[in-house]
Order: structure tokens, then C-alpha cells, then sequence
């Protein structure tokens, strides 16, 4: 998690009691937007210009969370005493083990006589959105295994691979193998009217949030096209969405009897390959109007690395 300097968490307090965006007299400095919490139990720091405050002091701070299609669920509200310009707030557990992807935990804060209770006014703020994936509490998934070719082998020999290696998410079948050089793909042909992809976390950081740092390598069958992107995140309102970037890469594809066999350059990727190494990968399955219909894990989401599975370079 990103930490603030103090000179740097004074000097934003500083731009808010002068005027900022909504004249906000609290700074937040953890948790941060777009962190993944790594437990369910929530503690906000923060440095409140209490000369602005006025009668009995206290901080009100509520967490809810907001799912792809703007619903709201209270999680936890309290109420706490300020007595100092800094505080530390623990709301507690909020019972949710995993919140990524289009939904997002969002903290409230307001102060009672100060505000309006209205989002935009001084004294009432929001801080979103933050993640949680307790990785201890979610089901341990085995890695899929990626067999080593020799180096400088091209794709005729990764579409010998063993039978035994191919995997299936909806009706694609597939699997995968790896050199120094690298990642093959291996796609049994098939007529999906729709796309397959196949969304890569080099650092496999299971994050809350899909970042422009995840490669995905986007497959149709039907009309054989193939295509990489990654994607921007962007917050409109309530509404975290996600746009689609061009990923200009050198991957290639051929063809092999009844295969197809994708080519990804480690450098493309932006990874260095070595044996045991474990990266993060998610095989999804969408129909032709962009609604995923299988996923390999099964409960995988597109938009949350945190539910994705992990490669495992054999040697």
C-alpha cells in the first residue's frame, strides 16, 4: 500500500482548509483509492483541522458498498470523538471477503453541525473506491502447470502438447506451453460466436481492480481475429468502468491441423520468464454482446485479478 510522507499528507491538509474541492477540513492518508485490502477490517487515519470544528467534536464514518449496478449495502456506520488533528477510526470487520472488479467499498465521512449531509459540502466527503481481497479466506485454487519447449521452438511444436494439458472454459479448449522466448496459447478450433480472453497479471499482485498493467490477449474464433488491449479505469458518479486501451504488441497466431496456436513475446508482456515462476491469469469466455459466460476459475471476474488463478512455468 502507498504511504504519504508527512510533509506530504500536511500539505494536502493544507489545500483543503484553504479551499479546495468541497473546503474539506479532514485528510485521508490510509486507506488510499484503489487499494486491495488484504482483510475485511477497516481502520481510516486521517488529520482534521478541528479549529473548524464547532460544539462537541466527533467524526461520523459509515462504509458501504456499491456493486456494478450502483446498489448500495451499509456495511458499518460509527460515531467517534476527535480528539486530536490526527485520529485513527476503526470501523471494523465489514464481513466481506471479496469486493473487486465493478464493485467497490466507500467510506462516508461527516461532521455533525458542520455540514449539510450532503456529498459536495464542506464538512461531508466520500473516499472511494477500495478493494478487499483476503487471499487467506478464499478458496485455494491449484496453478496450472505450463510446460517448458526448448528454446527458439515455434508453434508447430507447441501444438503437440499433451492431451492431458488442455483445459476447457465453456466450449473453448485449450492450453498452454512456454520458452525463453514465448507464452504459446493453444486453442483447440472452435465456432464461439464471441471472444475468448485470456487477461495476464505479470506481477500477480490479485488485485481488487483490473489496472492498465494486466495484458489481455483477446481471441474470436468464428472470424480467426485476434487482438491485444488493457484497460484504463474510470470513476463516473457511483460507477467504476472500465475502458478499453489498444495494446500494441508483436503477438502472432498459425495455424496447426485442427489448432491454433497464439504466440505472446514475453517482452510484449513486459515479463522476464524463468522456471517456477508463477504469474496471474484468468481464461474467460464472452458471448457476442460482451457478457462473460464461462470462466476458468469458475468463479472468476474479468475485472478482479484477485479471482483469477496462477501459471506455473514448469521446468
Amino acid at each position: 500500500m502507498m504511504r504519504r510522507t508527512a510533509e506530504t499528507v500536511a500539505a494536502i491538509v493544507a489545500v483543503c482548509v484553504a479551499g479546495g474541492a468541497y473546503g474539506q477540513i479532514i485528510a485521508f492518508n490510509d486507506p488510499m483509492p484503489w487499494t486491495t485490502q488484504r482483510n475485511d477490517s477497516i481502520t481510516v487515519r486521517a488529520q482534521i483541522d478541528t479549529v473548524q470544528l464547532k460544539g462537541k467534536k466527533t467524526i461520523v464514518l459509515s462504509a458501504v458498498m456499491v456493486n456494478d449496478r450502483q446498489q448500495k449495502t451499509p456495511l458499518a456506520k460509527k460515531t467517534f470523538p476527535v480528539t486530536d488533528f490526527t485520529g485513527e477510526f476503526a470501523l471494523g470487520p465489514v464481513k466481506q471477503d471479496l469486493v473487486g472488479g465493478r464493485s467497490y467499498v466507500k467510506i462516508n465521512w461527516s461532521m455533525p453541525g458542520v455540514n449539510s449531509g450532503k456529498a459536495g459540502t464542506a464538512g461531508f466527503a466520500e473516499l472511494m473506491p477500495i478493494g478487499i481481497v483476503a487471499l487467506d479466506k478464499l478458496p485455494k485454487l491449484e496453478p496450472i502447470t505450463v510446460p517448458r519447449l526448448k528454446d527458439g521452438a515455434e508453434a508447430a511444436a507447441a501444438a503437440l502438447v499433451k492431451d492431458s494439458d488442455f483445459r476447457t472454459v465453456g466450449t473453448v479448449k485449450f492450453a498452454f506451453a512456454w520458452n525463453k522466448e514465448a507464452l504459446f496459447i493453444v486453442l483447440v478450433k472452435n465456432a464461439l460466436q464471441g471472444t475468448v480472453r485470456f487477461a495476464i497479471d505479470g506481477k500477480n499482485g490479485k488485485n481488487a481492480f483490473l489496472s492498465l498493467a494486466d495484458r489481455v490477449v483477446r481471441y474470436q474464433p468464428d472470424k480467426d481475429l485476434l487482438k491485444g488491449v488493457h484497460f484504463s479505469r474510470v470513476m463516473s458518479g457511483d460507477a467504476l468502468t472500465y475502458e478499453e486501451k489498444p495494446w500494441p504488441n508483436e503477438i502472432t497466431k498459425s495455424a496447426a491441423d485442427n489448432k491454433v496456436v497464439i504466440r505472446v513475446p514475453w517482452y510484449d508482456a513486459g515479463l522476464i520468464p524463468f522456471e517456477e515462476r508463477r504469474l496471474g491469469m484468468g481464461i474467460m469466455t464472452f458471448d457476442a454482446k460482451g457478457k462473460q459466460t464461462a470462466a476458468l476459475p469458475a468463479k472468476a471476474d474479468f475485472f478482479c485479478p484477485g479471482t483469477w488463478c496462477d501459471l506455473l512455468l514448469a521446468k
